[in-house]
């Protein structure tokens, strides 16, 4: 299931005109930091802004892989990423699963927001509709 990245870290702003929306400030920053480890480790992708965030998008071994980051609070830097694994199905587009590909995508990226540094990084999974799951399992 997906993960959700939770951390504090100030960030530069140079335009904010830029950013369509709150929840986008800052978070090219976030992202264009992580690029160039995972088009090392992954090849091609695609990254942009859409109105609820920035993100990069690829795959590797016939897995989807996301990293989607939103800005909680650009005045704290507070953000929040999150992190997913699609598998293909026949006929029904694909599908939120557990992968080998994510954990090994989760390493990559907590090693990258350590070496950064950033404050307060938690980690939680999360159900495959993106929200905490109801038995409180984390």
């Amino acid at each position: 299931m997906p993960y959700a990245l939770t951390f504090c870290k100030q960030v530069p702003i140079t335009d904010r005109e830029q950013y369509i929306n709150e929840c986008c400030v800052g978070g090219d920053v976030v992202l264009d930091r992580l690029l160039p480890s995972l088009r090392s480790t992954y090849g091609d992708l695609q990254s942009n802004q859409e109105d609820w965030g920035w993100f990069a998008w690829f795959e590797h071994s016939g897995v989807k892989l996301a990293v989607d980051v939103f800005t909680d609070d650009p005045q704290t830097g507070r953000f929040q990423m999150h992190l997913t694994s699609r598998k293909p199905r026949l006929l029904f587009g694909s599908r939120v699963e557990d992968t080998p590909e994510l954990e090994n995508l989760r390493q990559l990226v907590v090693r990258e927001l350590e070496a950064w540094p950033v404050a307060d990084l938690r980690t939680e999974r999360l159900d495959e509709n993106h929200m905490p799951p109801q038995d409180g399992a984390t």
